[in-house]
């Protein structure tokens, strides 16, 4: 996967996004991109420890998350359920 630095910001934007509506308390994030695919690498901060994910997205499913509507909610619902530790604040 070929991509611009405006791309991959524009990228790190959306999941920062993303991430920000999910309303983690304390948490680091990288945007990677693999083949056709984003790997978006999450480090939350849960009862002072860290815990890490990793969440696959395609490319087109990222952009279409980036305005609200049906695209967004389903991704943030997805990433809610993956990330139920980080947003719930407690290790599982």
């Amino acid at each position: 996967m070929t991509l611009s630095i405006l791309e991959l910001a524009d990228a790190r934007e959306i999941v920062r996004g993303l991430l920000e509506q999910l309303r983690l308390e304390a948490y680091l994030f990288e945007v990677e991109p693999h083949a056709r695919n984003w790997e978006v690498r999450i480090d939350c901060g849960i009862n002072e420890k860290w815990q890490s994910a990793v969440l696959e997205i395609s490319s087109t499913r990222l952009t279409a998350s980036r305005e609200a509507g049906p695209a967004r909610d389903a991704v943030l619902s997805a990433w809610h359920e993956q990330l139920d530790a980080c947003v719930r604040g407690v290790a599982p």
